[in-house]
């Protein structure tokens, strides 16, 4: 098998994994019914919106559009806008972030692991599976790559992934404050992450803002070190001998 199909085999097996964990796990609560009839007060409008508006879920539809559309197009992959290293990078460091703060600050902090079957294997695609996937996809397996400047790669194109995590923490925070201000069948759907409910005593003691301000800078920080990272990683890849080979 040559080296194109695998990776084509690659981005549909786990762009079409990712989407049909997507769309068969909301499907299914719509089935089920209880976490909307619990949780949402039986308003499937509210529970749609929130299940396609949470960082897990966007960051997860960016790589499984990524995976599908470089699958369908594989000659644009490494150029143009979306199908670009600097697309590819911008994701796999969100969807880092997405395993990172699920599997060590809302597990054992705030949620836990999932007891349902259904639950837990969604879980494990969203929050482990896919991520990891494509961070190994951008950094090792990406063709058509070219090494880059660290420092030049920061300051001309960090602020795309920058803008978009800013951009959904004030959406996020908009639309907590003006559910906080709208009733009480909103108080326990104010924001999807404990750390951004600035109402509320957070895990540990600490107070709500400054759960705020803890993950704000400490996300900030993960964009910038593992984007470094992936950079450093990926020159790494494009130098070696195996890579120069196949591209």
């Amino acid at each position: 098998m040559k080296y194109k199909q695998i990776l084509a085999i690659y981005k549909w097996l786990f762009g079409l994994l990712s989407f049909a964990t997507i769309v068969s796990y909301y499907i299914y609560n719509i089935v089920e019914g209880s976490e909307i009839k619990n949780v949402y007060s039986g308003s499937y409008e509210t529970y749609t919106i929130d299940y396609f508006t949470t960082f897990t879920l966007l960051s997860n539809v960016l790589a499984c559009s990524w995976f599908l559309t470089a699958a369908i197009k594989p000659k644009k992959e490494g150029s143009g806008l979306f199908l670009s290293y600097t697309s590819a990078n911008s994701i796999a460091t969100m969807i880092t972030v997405t395993f990172l703060i699920y599997n060590f600050v809302l597990v054992p902090l705030d949620t836990g692991f999932p007891s349902h079957p259904v639950d837990q294997t969604n879980t494990i695609i969203n929050h482990i599976i896919t991520p990891i996937a494509f961070v190994i996809y951008a950094v090792v397996l990406m063709p058509n790559k070219s090494s880059i400047n660290l420092n030049e790669f920061f300051i001309k194109r960090f602020w795309i992934q920058f803008t978009m995590v800013l951009g959904y923490c004030i959406f996020a925070m908009v639309r907590g404050e003006l559910r906080y201000n709208s009733g009480e069948e909103y108080q326990n759907i104010l924001y999807p992450y404990f750390f951004l409910n600035i109402h509320a005593q957070g895990p540990l003691g600490i107070a709500g803002i400054g759960w705020f301000f803890i993950a704000f800078f400490g996300i900030i920080g993960l964009l910038i070190g593992f984007s470094y990272l992936y950079n450093y990683l990926s020159n790494l890849t494009v130098k070696s001998k195996f890579y120069t080979s196949q591209n």
